[in-house]
């Protein structure tokens, strides 16, 4: 487990500046020393983000984790009482996450946990909330299972699986697609989820194959191996990796398909491992177009980026700024010094708002927002629409 300070990112100017002033400063001697006794003052209020940095997971955490960081920089000055950040590095779901959100619950300065990625983590997190039966917030995490919306410690920012499924659906029966096919990485997450999801289709009168590698074959020779007959458009139901791996076997294979995908991958990431777009793909995402949406969230976001960070635009920041955002809004609330009971009892009012004229309505659940949007990326390597 690696711990990172957000105060701790300093400039080396800032960090060079801090060291002449320590030296500038008078040096008290031993009597001064004996008459004032040293009073170690009380820990600022901080709040976490358990961060999984696998390898299959890190470009998403490292994005999520940026957006989250610079609305807390953007904020910082106009909001001095924001709690300090603190990321905390793990290798994915397991003992040693699970110690790690043990420390941060037995630690008395820690208000909440906030923006948890990836969903594996974040799921982790809530479960171990449960069975503990701890009384702490889980705000924002990247967290699209739907199981724990009704917790009231919990608040999320993003459409759920099925809202985004259920809107690749539409979009594909509204555009004349009778048939498609739902590629799952795994033969055991069809039979979890293939019921509901075939019911769903049945609904919106679309017919759905859902395939899935056997046991012990790897994704991309699983896609180039698929069955003449399969489907024109293919849903994957995985991550970046897996979706690159599952693409890569289609490319190889050179039969045209189109894949759309959830919010789960990252585009930025996918492009790094595939990079001959051979294949169309089409992302589903919770936020706006970070590169030509026009609403004045996106216009903050590129702002502040800009600003603080030499990163380039991507959907994954910005939901990380989003929810940054309002949970700095929900800060602002509780005044100079919070308690973890007063954050929690505001989590549990699950209050509306707007960030920049972006609307988070809650409405009783644990997801502040339905907004589905998609883009896709051309044999071109363009990204068009969203």
């Amino acid at each position: 487990m690696c711990v990172v300070n957000e105060g701790q990112r300093i400039t080396r100017r800032r960090l060079l500046q801090a060291a002449a002033l320590a030296g500038a400063a008078p040096v008290a001697g031993p009597a001064a020393a004996q008459a004032r006794p040293a009073v170690v003052p009380a820990p600022a209020p901080r709040v976490t983000q358990l961060l999984d940095m696998s390898a299959s997971q890190q470009e998403l955490s490292r994005d999520y984790s940026t957006g989250l960081r610079l609305a807390f920089a953007q904020l910082k000055a106009a909001q001095p009482n924001l709690p300090q950040l603190v990321t905390v590095e793990t290798d994915g779901p397991g003992a040693r996450a699970a110690d790690a959100l043990r420390e941060v619950a037995q630690d008395a300065s820690q208000l909440a946990l906030l923006g948890t990625v990836g969903e594996a983590l974040a799921l982790q997190a809530m479960g171990q909330l449960q069975r503990d039966d701890l009384s702490l917030a889980q705000i924002g995490p990247w967290l699209f299972d739907a199981q724990h919306d009704a917790d009231p410690r919990l608040l999320t920012f993003f459409a759920s699986r099925e809202q985004q499924l259920r809107y690749a659906l539409q979009s594909l029966a509204a555009a004349g697609v009778g048939e498609l096919a739902l590629a799952y990485p795994e033969a055991r997450m069809a039979r979890e989820a293939g019921a509901s999801l075939q019911a769903l289709a049945g609904r919106l009168k679309v017919k759905m194959h859902a395939l899935a590698p056997a046991a012990g074959q790897g994704l991309q020779d699983f896609a180039a191996r698929l069955p003449a007959g399969t489907p024109f458009h293919l849903v994957f139901m995985g991550t970046s990796v897996e979706l690159a791996q599952f693409v890569r076997g289609l490319g190889a294979r050179g039969a045209p398909r189109i894949v759309v995908c959830l919010t789960g991958v990252d585009p930025a990431t996918f492009t790094q491992l595939v990079p001959d777009h051979r294949v169309p793909v089409v992302f589903t995402q919770g936020v706006p177009n970070p590169h030509s949406g026009r609403v004045p969230l996106v216009r903050s976001y590129r702002q502040a980026l800009a600003r603080f960070f030499d990163e380039a635009p991507s959907p994954v920041s910005l939901a990380g700024y989003l929810a940054g955002r309002y949970a700095a809004q929900l800060f602002a609330r509780l005044g100079a010094a919070p308690t973890r009971a007063q954050v929690l009892a505001e989590v549990q009012q699950r209050r509306s708002a707007t960030v920049d004229e972006w609307p988070l309505v809650f409405e009783g659940s644990g997801r502040g927002s339905a907004f589905v949007a998609q883009m896709l990326l051309n044999t071109r390597g363009q990204f068009v629409g969203g």
